[in-house]
């Protein structure tokens, strides 16, 4: 069967709707990441399950040199009162370095067979979460892997659950010049991550300055 078109505005019509209708199938199932995890990184720590119990482990996030509201604990888990019976020191480093152009970090601290152990690095911290269990860890996930998700976007702020993990629309970001690109994500429960580069969706000539 042959189409015959009389006006060109009526290929420009029918191209548009197939490529919407491409682009409606591609986030087909996707729900869009809660912005509250952006905004209260309490949120995303809280739903964190080591895939050892524990018998304390917390999360803390720190930024030295503040007057006031240096030490946040996000969380704390199994005995608490374990933690005055042992000496914990702040490490000077850590993982999510952020607060650029001054400094602030996050850590684990946990008590196993009766000794400290400090977690201070991104690989630590993978290892740390272990077995993916919920879309709040596939987020730190991907945090690890240098990427956040846009909340305005689709495409670059969603989530699906899968049989075996999750998939996600995120963002990989560059300060100078800004650039946002659109990366889809592939987290099975084993923590295991792949990652596609769909290209900009977002360019400006400016620069964020620290």
């Amino acid at each position: 069967m042959r189409f015959k078109f009389r006006k060109p505005i009526q290929l420009l019509v029918l191209l548009f709707f197939i490529f919407f209708s491409c682009k409606t199938d591609l986030y087909k199932g996707f729900q869009k990441i809660s912005v509250e995890y952006s905004t209260d990184r309490k949120k995303l720590i809280e739903k964190i399950k080591p895939d050892k119990n524990f018998l304390y482990w917390e999360y803390v996030y720190l930024r030295p040199g503040r007057t006031s509201g240096e030490e946040q604990i996000l969380k704390q888990s199994g005995d608490s009162l374990m933690r005055k019976k042992y000496s914990l020191k702040k490490p000077d480093k850590g993982f999510f370095i952020e607060c650029m152009p001054l400094y602030c970090y996050s850590y684990i601290i946990y008590i196993d067979q009766g000794k400290i152990h400090y977690v201070t690095d991104q690989k630590e911290l993978k290892k740390f979460i272990g077995k993916i269990d919920n879309l709040e860890e596939a987020l730190l996930i991907s945090k690890i892997n240098g990427l956040w998700f846009d909340p305005n976007e689709i495409k670059a702020g969603s989530y699906k659950k899968t049989e075996n993990g999750f998939e996600l629309n995120l963002m990989k970001s560059y300060d100078c010049p800004i650039k946002m690109e659109a990366i889809k994500v592939e987290i099975d429960s084993l923590g295991n991550f792949k990652s596609k580069n769909m290209g900009s969706y977002y360019k400006s000539t400016d620069c964020i300055v620290s």
